[in-house]
């Protein structure tokens, strides 16, 4: 695997994971490390992804809701047992979840736990986990796909989205801090637009929209866009859109 670009996707199996990885795996000598929650290959379109000279697909398991240390765990182990992954250049923390848009006075400790288990609890724990292998790395990046909603400076203030948002913004501080304590490693949250995918037709459902603008073709274009571009000196630590916009903490 040496002189190989290797990433690791989570919630690959559709939306805006699914095409992070179509989109990697055009670039030659590239290693794309796809997660998701249910491994078959004959149920999703994974296996007829096309790949450039030189790369490859890793499909494994992960499934942190209900046991994302236990998760992150078992992820790491397979890697480097089965695979022999000794290093990880880029993590793109994608997984997530989007069910339920309520107020504050609406939102239910359940709903707001159950967020906060899969948005917040498992990145860090999956960054904690694969720290070793991205430490390797000679260009170190944790990649968080995170949300506008959960921006407290620009937040709007009849928008119903508490579980999520919380989940979101409890995310991207840890995004920050891994920026001011790793110097090796860029950090960046993206926003990555309101894309059409399952959690984007979510909330739409919820606020009374159609659907939503952006496809996710445009939305990956501009992510990849933002993770190449990232360095420590100029993104890392912050919170950007998917067209390098900056968004407020």
């Amino acid at each position: 695997m040496e002189g190989k670009t290797i990433y690791l996707v989570t919630g690959a199996n559709r939306g805006i994971g699914f095409g992070l990885v179509q989109a990697l795996l055009l670039r030659p000598n590239t290693i794309v490390i796809a997660t998701m929650r249910n491994v078959s290959q004959s149920e999703n379109g994974l296996s007829s992804v096309e790949t450039a000279t030189g790369s490859q697909l890793i499909v494994q398991a992960y499934s942190p809701d209900s046991d994302p240390a236990g998760e992150a765990s078992k992820l790491t182990t397979s890697l480097k047992a089965e695979w022999g992954i000794s290093k990880i250049d880029v993590v793109i923390a994608n997984l997530g979840i989007g069910t339920d848009f309520h107020s504050g006075l609406d939102s239910t400790s359940e709903s707001i736990l159950k967020h906060f288990q899969t948005n917040s609890l498992s990145p860090i724990l999956l960054f904690q986990k694969l720290y070793p292998l991205l430490s390797t790395s000679n260009d170190p990046k944790f990649i968080l796909i995170s949300s506008s909603l959960g921006s407290i400076g620009e937040m709007e203030g009849g928008v119903p989205s508490l579980a999520y948002g919380i989940s979101k913004a409890a995310a991207n501080y840890f995004v920050r801090k891994v920026h001011f304590e790793h110097a090796p490693i860029t950090s960046v949250a993206i926003h990555p637009g309101w894309v059409k995918t399952e959690n984007g037709q979510n909330f739409a459902d919820a606020i009374g929209v159609k659907e939503p603008p952006m496809t996710m073709e445009e939305s990956v274009e501009g992510i990849l866009k933002q993770i190449d571009n990232a360095t420590k000196q100029t993104t890392s630590g912050s919170f950007v859109s998917y067209d390098g916009s900056n968004i407020q903490w």
